[in-house]
């Protein structure tokens, strides 16, 4: 369990502030993904990069999309809500528990100020050693196991090449993106008949009444379905799973916060915890603190990060040892360049921590991709 007392006084480390940088990148995909929420060929992030009074920096990544399209948060929103609520709060000098208790008022955005915790977090553990996971009393795994989320294909010919080319990466789980508009009954009975351990949809919360004959063909293979319903429509769980047993459910943007954890963590099978979604480190210790003593299966997803982000997603999974799989392969999966100097790589289907534990940021490749600049001093 977490040592709450360490905790507690790592939350008196003081943090020093000179000015915060705001990096907006455009980084290039190796092919475009397409989900429920849409097609995308690049990803535009948003870096946060803290830099304190000595110089000591420390990056932060805000994982949400360029557009609202998966919550209400989207990149240049971010920048506006840094820019002009959260940096005028924002001392040359707080203590962790300080910043925590100053980016609390701003309510939702919590892709946003995740960017802003982590960023501050990396300056402490680069300066100390020390950050608020290993503050946390947690024992780390070695080895972190790690899925693989597909898009939805055109063909199950398609599909079936995608995945003969992933076959010797050996990855923990096939995750698969599901909506009412991808209704081929030969691509569903082509994942029927995969030969995995491991194998879930995702379905961004895309299914609503109307469409759920077409979600019971899913339902029916028995494989867990991660968000098959809009977020905060907890009706609609009850009202199909009482004419529908066999269902198996994953919450993911229904839990953007520990009450939501709370309230609905008890009805689901499994919790994917995105640390970004539920606004930081902070909190996302306290959701695993809670997921342990329940015991909650729970795992740790992404948004497509860069290696930044990445990196420090894993060092939370690696806290987690009885996860099956976590949605965090290696950013250089996605991005024909990652923006750190020795990218995330795996191996048979596991990250080793040696490749997540420390991170250095390719200046050179964030300049290559830099599309803006932004300067709070």
């Amino acid at each position: 369990m977490i040592n709450h007392e360490q905790i507690e006084h790592h939350l008196s480390s003081i943090i020093t502030l000179r000015e915060l940088q705001l990096l907006v990148l455009d980084i290039p995909q190796k092919e475009v993904f397409k989900s429920a929420i849409g097609k995308r060929e690049s990803r535009v992030a948003l870096i946060v990069k803290w830099v304190s009074e000595d110089g000591v920096e420390g990056f932060g990544e805000c994982s949400c999309r360029p557009d609202p399209f998966y919550s209400h948060e989207f990149v240049s929103g971010a920048i506006k809500v840094i820019k002009e609520f959260i940096f005028p709060l924002l001392a040359k000098k707080q203590t962790y528990k300080e910043l925590l208790e100053k980016i609390s008022k701003i309510r939702g955005w919590n892709f946003t100020k995740a960017a802003i915790e982590f960023a501050a977090n990396d300056v402490l553990r680069r300066q100390t050693g020390v950050g608020l996971i290993e503050a946390s009393g947690l024992a780390k795994i070695e080895k972190v196991p790690v899925g693989i989320s597909l898009g939805m294909f055109d063909s199950v010919n398609s599909l079936e090449n995608k995945l003969t080319d992933l076959l010797d990466s050996n990855y923990q789980r096939l995750k698969f993106k599901i909506s009412p508009s991808y209704n081929n009954d030969k691509i569903i009975k082509y994942l029927s008949e995969l030969e995995h351990s491991n194998i879930s949809f995702d379905a961004n919360g895309s299914f609503v009444p109307g469409y759920f004959e077409i979600l019971e063909k899913y339902a029916a293979l028995w494989y867990i379905i991660e968000q098959p319903f809009p977020p905060g429509e907890l009706y609609l769980y009850q009202k199909y799973v009482k004419d529908h047993q066999e269902f198996r459910i994953c919450l993911d943007e229904d839990i953007e916060s520990y009450g939501n954890l709370v309230s609905m963590g008890l009805h689901t099978d499994e919790v994917n915890i995105k640390p970004g979604r539920v606004g930081g480190l902070f909190n996302t210790l306290r959701m695993i603190d809670y997921t342990n003593k329940h015991a909650i299966k729970t795992w740790i997803g992404g948004m497509f990060e860069t290696g930044i982000g990445r990196a420090q997603n894993l060092q939370i999974a690696s806290l987690l040892p009885d996860a099956k799989a976590h949605d965090l392969s290696p950013s250089s999966r996605y991005f024909k360049r990652d923006v750190v100097k020795n990218p995330i790589t795996m191996e048979n289907g596991f990250v080793d921590k040696s490749t997540f534990e420390k991170i250095d940021v390719d200046e050179s490749a964030i300049e290559e991709m830099l599309v803006e600049r932004i300067i709070l001093k």
